[in-house]
């Protein structure tokens, strides 16, 4: 389950995602970028990999103009193993620290002030197996199927998503699924032309 700094493809929906190696809480780590039809980085989600296990470490969300709208670290990160059999299911649990910045108002405010809140994340991450996926004019022979479930949180019945993660590329496709586990068509997100791939 390796980023290759770089990559960059479209997506169906108009916006675009990153692969980048950056530094994150004083550390080196690999990164997603979100990038929004028109250009604008909307957010940058962190991932630890070491010694065969994936940890996620927190992300960036980003105002229009680039700065900083928010930071979220996960501690204590739990393990994803990068290596998974199918059927394969794995908790993942963490708090997530939220720090906000706000922006002063024109007549409202002069001062830049900050928040923070923090919230406990539950979730599971079953391997559902491998699939040959075609996607912007690319075969992906061996795409890992995920199930994600917010086990945790207000999530209604079976809702969650399955995610399709390329090595390499990270997650190139996503299905949402409703409240009774079907897939909502209307919301699949997936990889349509691969922009650069070194």
């Amino acid at each position: 389950m390796e980023l290759t700094t770089g990559i960059k493809f479209s997506k169906n929906n108009g916006d675009a995602q990153v692969n980048v190696e950056e530094m994150f809480e004083g550390k080196k780590q690999k990164g997603t970028q979100l990038i929004l039809d028109g250009g604008v980085l909307l957010a940058t989600s962190y991932q630890d990999i070491r010694d065969g296990q994936v940890f996620l470490t927190g992300a960036i969300h980003y105002n229009e103009d680039g700065t900083v709208r928010s930071k979220n670290v996960y501690t204590p990160q739990s393990a994803i193993p990068s290596t998974m059999r199918p059927g394969q299911e794995v908790r993942v649990q963490f708090t997530d620290t939220q720090t906000s910045t706000h922006y002063p108002l024109a007549g409202l405010s002069d001062k830049i002030t900050t928040s923070t809140r923090t919230d406990k994340r539950d979730f599971s991450i079953t391997f559902l197996g491998w699939e040959r996926l075609e996607l912007g004019g690319r075969r992906f022979p061996d795409a890992c199927k995920f199930e994600l479930r917010d086990v945790g949180g207000k999530s209604k019945g079976k809702s969650g998503e399955y995610v399709w993660y390329a090595q390499g590329y990270g997650v190139i496709m996503t299905d949402k699924l409703d409240k009774d586990g079907d897939v909502q068509p209307a919301y699949r997100i997936a990889l349509t032309k691969i922009i650069s791939a070194p």
